[in-house]
């Protein structure tokens, strides 16, 4: 007998997981990994994988050579997942703890999460880099039914000037 319920938490639970093996991939700057979480649709819009590749080295080089790390990502639990287009899609609150040399800083986002596969793998899309209508024009088969809530504002807390 088959029982809608009962796949409710192992999908919440395989969607959160998939998220953290991202999370912790980009902590560790394992852009391999990261990737296999980034939308097909958004690397090829983006140049391509290789583009995509060179443009994150960079940003990511330098921001660390201002000082910044990222020291954690939280995420909270997924939303309703919504069946449309061949697609399982949902909603996934994270919050991001980064530091510069200038302030510390932690923000809320939410990530637009898609399945093509029934629940198996899952992508996942930042609404603080995409835009509600940038993300929707680019994919334009999310559901009517996502709802991005709208960005909050970052948590900013300036260090302490050296006294040289």
């Amino acid at each position: 007998m088959f029982r809608l319920p009962a796949l409710a938490q192992p999908m919440s639970t395989v969607i959160k997981t998939q998220a953290i093996d991202m999370g912790k991939a980009l902590v560790n700057n394992d852009m391999v990994t990261f990737k296999k979480y980034m939308h097909p649709e958004l690397i090829k819009a983006g140049g391509g994988e290789e583009k995509l590749s060179m443009l994150a080295d960079s940003a990511l080089l330098i921001f660390k050579s201002m000082g910044g790390t990222v020291n954690k990502i939280i995420y909270g639990n997924p939303g309703e997942v919504i069946s449309f287009k061949n697609e399982m899609q949902t909603t996934l609150p994270q919050t991001i703890s980064l530091s510069t040399v200038f302030a510390d800083i932690e923000f809320q986002s939410t990530l637009v999460a898609i399945s093509k596969d029934g629940g198996k793998n899952w992508y996942f899309v930042d609404t603080s880099i995409y835009r509600e209508s940038d993300l929707r024009n680019k994919l334009p088969d999310i559901s009517p039914a996502i709802v991005i809530p709208p960005a909050s504002k970052p948590k900013i807390t300036p260090k302490a000037k050296a006294n040289g």
